[in-house]
């Protein structure tokens, strides 16, 4: 795998979108990532399995 990353790394699609946290990584290659959207004062958990190909690491200071 070009990219190795582990639960707890925040990632974004290199297309753009919001950052989102690997949780696991699956035998098929892709890792499943959750995100929150908001709508005005909702926020709303979404998830979706990503190949690391899509993802990169989004840097956070710490």
């Amino acid at each position: 795998m070009p990219n190795s990353f582990k639960t707890g790394d925040v990632v974004r699609l290199k297309s753009g979108g919001p950052e989102m946290t690997i949780s696991d990584g699956a035998a098929s290659g892709t890792y499943l990532c959750h995100w929150f959207n908001r709508e005005g004062d909702v926020w709303t958990p979404q998830h979706a399995g990503f190949k690391p190909d899509q993802l990169v690491a989004v840097d956070h200071p710490r």
